[in-house]
């Protein structure tokens, strides 16, 4: 059994919605996003996730292991701990917030605009980390034997907003979103020596 939800107006970290992508230290390549919660803006999504996990876990008949059971939905201050404790750095912007990371190992996750549009592969760069987005996501369970539980497949994102954010993991921003034509300016030349001191070498000793 699966439960298919909507999860709206969240933040997307680490998008990879056009290409697999392997987690450092592991070769398991997966088309994936993490979603970021607020626990008071988006009541409504994370209430949704947290009936979904148990709809699921008791439908494959793990009502009396619910509280063993991880939830899909996790604490941004829980997961900087653990990081802290496994001599990571923690990460800012899940101070806070509730997270999702959703997968999947095979096909793409349908992404479009907010008109409903299709985003291609060419346009990869209007959706990055920080990003505002509507995420459809489908919440079941996993039989796995090396490990079962409850997790959370990808299946489509909207981008809602990608100018009133702040770039967060996986937010590199392609140039021509950073700046626009500058008018009047001279072309670009090739710079001619001049026998004045070089800045080829090893550089100044903060870089």
């Amino acid at each position: 059994m699966s439960t298919s939800i909507r999860l709206d107006n969240v933040i997307i970290c680490y998008p990879h919605l056009f290409e697999k992508h392997a987690p450092p230290g592991t070769s398991n390549e997966k088309y994936s996003a993490e979603f970021l919660l607020d626990p008071q803006k988006n009541q409504a999504a994370c209430a949704a996730v947290d009936k979904a996990f148990r709809e699921v876990a008791i439908a494959a008949g793990k009502q009396d292991m619910l509280q063993y059971l991880q939830s899909p939905l996790k604490s941004g201050d829980q997961l900087n701990s653990a990081a802290l404790g496994k001599g990571r750095k923690s990460r800012p912007e899940l101070e806070g917030m509730m997270v999702v990371r959703a997968s999947d190992p095979s096909y793409a996750p349908a992404v479009v605009n907010a008109k409903d549009q299709p985003i291609t592969e060419a346009q990869r760069d209007m959706i990055f980390g920080g990003c505002v987005v509507n995420a459809f996501v489908d919440v079941y369970w996993s039989s796995n034997q090396a490990n079962p539980g409850v997790f959370v497949g990808l299946r489509g994102v909207q981008l809602v907003d990608n100018i009133n954010v702040t770039p967060l993991g996986g937010g590199a921003i392609a140039a021509d979103q950073m700046f626009a034509p500058v008018e009047n300016a001279p072309e670009p030349q090739q710079a001619v020596p001049t026998g004045g001191p070089s800045q080829k070498g090893e550089g100044p000793s903060w870089m």
